[in-house]
């Protein structure tokens, strides 16, 4: 207890057991928790908790390391959809999440890092470091101690119950010193300068056939390795971005 006598924040994992089993069965780890103040200090008007969920006291940021989500959707009915079967899962997955957190006590809300609220994204890259599940990098990407660039970014829950804040990594600078074989394994250069060139790398993806299915910059990072994404995950994850890509190019997409 504090000194107010109110209870003091727990770990999202202690305080709502049964949502994070369901998480951890879809291989929906790890997370990181964030006060509300400071989520709302990193997201766009259309996505802070006033928008959201009025109450909410956290935001749970949710990503996924290495194999297990993809190991888990293979074995799901959204398997079969014919579209975004990954995102249909995620979706079913959190969402139950948040009712085993409701029946807690906390009313939650999702949202997800492929949605556009008020036309615009959230910066999950910048909530994930914050919450303490890894440091940027050269390539781009948010980088994990152990699942090194096999990390994504999923989605949120906003509670309406404080949660013991998760920190950024101090000292964890994953690129520092490292020779950057990242860089020499991209088709395109993207990674040549001090910063990761986004528009390089659409434009290479977009004619390079070697970049279909695979990157071969994030197969090169020294961390992680172990943690790959399976092949034909990894392929239908490159295919559909890919695509995107190209459509926005010829002027049949945005």
């Amino acid at each position: 207890m504090t000194a107010s006598g109110e209870a003091r924040p727990r770990a999202f994992d202690d305080a709502f057991p049964d949502a994070a089993r369901c998480l951890d069965a879809a291989g929906l780890s790890p997370r990181g928790a964030l006060a509300i103040d400071r989520y709302d200090a990193l997201v766009p008007p259309p996505w802070r908790s006033a928008a959201l969920g009025p109450a909410a006291q956290s935001a749970l940021v949710i990503a996924a390391g290495g194999r297990r989500l993809g190991a888990a959707l293979a074995r799901a009915p959204e398997a079969a959809l014919a579209r975004d079967p990954l995102d249909a899962f995620v979706m079913r997955v959190v969402g139950e999440a948040a009712l085993a957190a409701a029946a807690r006590g906390s009313p939650a809300r999702a949202a997800f890092a492929f949605e556009t609220r008020g036309g615009v994204h959230a910066d999950f890259v910048a909530l994930g470091r914050e919450a303490g599940l890894g440091a940027s990098s050269r390539l781009g990407l948010l980088v994990h101690p152990a699942h090194g660039p096999w990390l994504s970014l999923r989605a949120l829950l906003l509670l309406d119950a404080p949660l013991a804040a998760t920190r950024p990594l101090a000292g964890f600078a994953p690129c520092d010193g490292c020779p950057a074989p990242c860089a020499s394994a991209c088709h395109g250069g993207a990674l040549a300068g001090p910063r990761f060139d986004v528009s390089t790398c659409g434009a290479t993806r977009a004619r390079e056939p070697a970049c279909a299915q695979r990157c071969d910059a994030r197969h090169a990072c020294v961390l992680g390795r172990e943690h790959a994404y399976a092949p034909a995950v990894e392929a239908r994850h490159m295919e559909a971005s890919r695509a995107s890509i190209v459509a926005r190019a010829t002027g049949g997409g945005t």
